[in-house]
């Protein structure tokens, strides 16, 4: 094993690195994607309403900071950070933040319309051997 102190690793990636895409008018994010999983660094300004939609990938929201109101099927509930909420595939789902908030998001598998936009962007996908 070759240690680099000096030296990213290729399979290491620093967040605030990586460039920042819009997906609607207010709300945008910085994506990470390979073979298996696609995860989105979202990025919600206060007064930011994202949409109701759906989509074939389970979905995996954790939110890091601030907080939004989420609704997830049939129930709508307040998210705030440490909170995670799980999104069977083809559940409809959005939200709306009054704060404002930073999460992650994670496709299972990578939903194609984002490859798309990453390519798009010229973004790459790590492919895992």
């Amino acid at each position: 094993m070759t240690y680099t102190a000096n030296k990213k690793s290729k399979y290491c990636h620093t967040i605030k690195d990586i460039p920042l895409v819009p997906l609607t008018a207010a709300s945008s994010t910085r994506f990470l994607a390979s073979d298996g999983a696609l995860l989105s660094f979202i990025e919600n300004p206060p007064g930011t309403e994202f949409p109701m939609h759906s989509h074939p990938a389970v979905q995996i929201l954790i939110i890091l900071e601030g907080s939004e109101m989420h609704t997830c099927g049939d129930e709508t509930f307040l998210m705030e950070a440490g909170d995670v909420c799980i999104h069977p595939s083809n559940t409809v789902h959005g939200g709306k933040t009054t704060t404002g908030f930073k999460g992650i998001d994670v496709f299972i598998p990578p939903r194609e319309d984002y490859l798309e936009l990453m390519a798009k962007h010229g973004l790459p996908i790590k492919h895992v051997k």
